[in-house]
């Protein structure tokens, strides 16, 4: 559970019970003010209206006293059931996608092996579904936390990175021209990283991916260039929202992640067609001595 989201949920519950207490408070003292007040002129009044009126204080100051205590009261235990029903259901999805993620993870490295073991068609099919929703899922998992999770400015290796993603698709090529050092979060870069592999092999059908960072001031931009068949549409819009497509597999969630992780990260991610591929401009952060 996150900290800051269990920091939220008290501050909301303390505003809540803050604003009854005064309310209530307000009108209790409106109440006998009003009363004390009236007594005050109880000689000069005619004991006639001066009954009225004091009934017509008495009645209706209960009856508002009484709908401000049952309606802030209420929404006081409505925000508090809620804290607790909010907490319950993040923590139950956190166990069970964390649970479905360590099953796929399993299924993908069994599949793999049984997949470099044989050339069979259907078991590398198997192998790219499981791959696919691998990565579906852990873009669900970042698009449930992303109003939550603040991510981390860490010193991040880009070869170490890069090489963690190398097994995943073992037929498509990845060079690095430099290697540097840039900030960013570990998860968050890998995420990033990991969404635009997919794309190019997956939808640009690219079997070789080059990386080219240079230098850009205090940042580094990245360059990710694969040689499949580019995108048939405007590549600056891609990232900016989800896509409308016919194909199940295509809906733009993974690049419109990636550009709000980037953005995260205090970097840019943008996006072009070449003459033979497509190309991703990622810029982050340098680090110190990079």
């Amino acid at each position: 559970m996150s900290e800051q989201i269990v920091k939220t949920s008290k501050i909301k519950l303390g505003l809540s019970l803050i604003w009854f207490l005064f309310t209530f408070s307000l009108v209790v003292w409106w109440w006998i003010f009003s009363l004390r007040q009236l007594d005050l002129l109880a000689d000069v009044l005619d004991p006639v209206k001066f009954g009225s009126m004091k009934r017509m204080l008495v009645g209706e100051g209960a009856v508002l006293v009484t709908v401000v205590f049952i309606g802030g009261l209420g929404l006081v235990l409505l925000t508090y059931r809620e804290q607790n029903r909010n907490i319950t259901l993040r923590n139950f999805f956190a166990n069970f996608s964390h649970d479905l993620k360590t099953s796929l993870t399993r299924l993908r490295l069994r599949t793999e092996v049984l997949a470099e073991k044989s050339s069979s068609s259907e078991l590398q099919y198997l192998l790219a579904e499981a791959q696919r929703l691998d990565l579906q899922l852990e873009n669900s998992l970042w698009m449930a936390k992303s109003d939550s999770q603040k991510l981390l400015q860490e010193k991040i290796q880009l070869s170490t990175v890069v090489s963690s993603l190398r097994v995943e698709w073992p037929d498509l090529e990845v060079v690095i021209h430099k290697d540097v050092k840039v900030l960013a979060d570990a998860q968050a870069l890998k995420s990033v990283l990991r969404n635009l592999f997919q794309n190019s092999w997956l939808h640009g059908e690219a079997n070789k991916i080059e990386i080219k960072p240079q230098s850009a001031g205090n940042a580094w931009r990245i360059d990710v260039i694969d040689n499949g068949k580019g995108f048939k549409g405007a590549a600056a819009e891609l990232g900016t929202g989800l896509l409308r497509s016919e194909r199940s597999t295509s809906n733009g969630i993974g690049l419109y992640l990636t550009r709000d992780l980037v953005k995260r990260m205090k970097g840019s991610l943008n996006f072009r067609n070449l003459d033979k591929g497509f190309a991703a401009e990622l810029t982050l952060p340098a680090a110190e001595n990079s």
